[in-house]
């Protein structure tokens, strides 16, 4: 890549099935936020011992990968503004470098590339984990529901300032394509075992949906037209909002969380909603 920041969204593309999807998600994020799409191919050269390989004009492959990329998002998205950009080096490193100026970077779950460098598969928890933007992991099956059939966006909260960037972007993603937020606190039970006059597990749930109704105040306030709605359901974080993203659209949370609230870390949750959600999953820094 060349030092012009990159703006906008920014889709990692390998030419994988999981690729295509990944290039079709972000195309429909750009044009509903008004965005340019920047689709990025990074290549290199891998040598694993002395063992004879093929002559291949790898850089000439990995230029023609990218020109497909980007045909297709022509073809699915004529009036989008993109362009493509070819990188040599490790994956992760330099989607995370083109993070620094983009809006959202956006990838597949899996990547088939027939070169080493271009595997998304843990790339894609590593970006996550480290880029400067929020992150998009395109999982599962990218059906449009029925017209008549409204779809939301649901977002993991435990009060750390992690989940109040991932308010921030439900709110956004809701306003920009017509969808509802649904926010979600999980919430670990209080064992039998502790006294109940020491712990009002009732109490301590009201005031986390006090706290929760304080916290989207700032969102709700700058999307004043998107429907809300939030919960709290008693389980392990992993759990309840795998079961709430089921018939989503989008889930986001935050990279992680502080706890709180009791039993809200979201570090290993958001790590497991990478590689296990059943819909595409937004995982957001902390500013």
């Amino acid at each position: 890549m060349n030092d012009e920041q990159i703006t906008g969204v920014v889709v990692g593309y390998d030419g994988s099935t999981g690729g295509v999807q990944a290039l079709e998600w972000a195309a429909g994020e750009a044009q509903a936020r008004g965005l340019s799409l920047t689709v990025l191919h990074v290549w290199d050269v891998y040598v694993g011992g002395p063992i004879a390989m093929p002559v291949v004009d790898l850089r000439g492959v990995a230029e023609e990968n990218l020109n497909n990329g980007v045909a297709h998002v022509r073809e699915v998205a004529p009036d989008l503004s993109v362009r493509g950009v070819l990188a040599r080096g490790q994956a992760a490193a330099k989607l995370i470098e083109a993070g620094r100026g983009a809006d959202m970077i956006v990838l597949g779950p899996r990547g088939l590339g027939g070169f080493a460098g271009l595997v998304l598969g843990s790339v894609g928890a590593q970006v996550a984990a480290h880029a400067p933007c929020p992150v998009v992991v395109v999982r599962g099956e990218l059906v449009p529901p029925p017209e008549q059939v409204h779809g939301h966006v649901v977002v993991g909260v435990d009060g750390s300032p992690a989940s109040r960037e991932a308010l921030s972007l439900a709110f956004t993603e809701a306003g920009a394509h017509g969808w509802d937020v649904h926010a979600v606190i999980a919430w670990e039970a209080v064992p039998e075992r502790v006294n109940p006059p020491l712990v009002d597990e009732a109490g301590m749930r009201e005031a986390a949906q006090a706290r929760l109704a304080r916290m989207m105040i700032p969102a709700r306030e700058l999307h004043p037209d998107v429907k809300v709605q939030s919960d709290i359901v008693t389980g392990q974080p992993r759990e309840v909002l795998m079961s709430a993203a089921e018939e989503a659209r989008l889930l986001v949370v935050g990279s992680r969380g502080l706890g709180g609230f009791r039993g809200l870390l979201l570090g290993s949750v958001s790590h497991a909603l990478v590689h296990h959600a059943p819909c595409p999953v937004a995982v957001v820094h902390a500013t």
